[in-house]
């Protein structure tokens, strides 16, 4: 059993070190703006399942890239063109499903935010 509970430590300690990376940051800092006008706006459930599953999809894709990169890093440590494609590939994966993301994050905030302004 303790094997199972060292799993999660190594886990967390995953996600601690992603946080140091800074598109992590930025990542976290968007889940963190998206999760408080949820609140502020009053999201309904279904809205707030799409919010969460593109921020926990993002972030989990930032982890995976950081990973891969990591690898790459040091697999090849001196530059080399397959190299240099495989992080780009990983790269375009996460910004992909961003820009997906924020483009749901406008259409379910767009309308609250349209209502607040007085255009119904």
């Amino acid at each position: 059993m303790s094997s199972f509970f060292k799993s999660f430590t190594y886990a967390f300690n995953g996600i601690k070190l992603s946080l140091q990376q800074r598109n992590m940051k930025i990542h976290v800092c968007c889940a963190f703006l998206a999760i408080v006008f949820g609140f502020i706006l009053k999201i309904n459930l279904t809205e707030w399942c799409i919010i969460l599953i593109c921020i926990g999809v993002v972030l989990a894709l930032e982890i995976i890239n950081t990973a891969i990169e990591s690898f790459v890093d040091l697999v090849e440590p001196n530059y080399h063109p397959v190299a240099g494609k495989i992080k780009d590939l990983g790269a375009g994966a996460v910004l992909i499903f961003s820009i997906i993301s924020a483009l749901i994050g406008i259409m379910i905030f767009g309308k609250y935010i349209l209502v607040l302004l007085g255009y119904n």
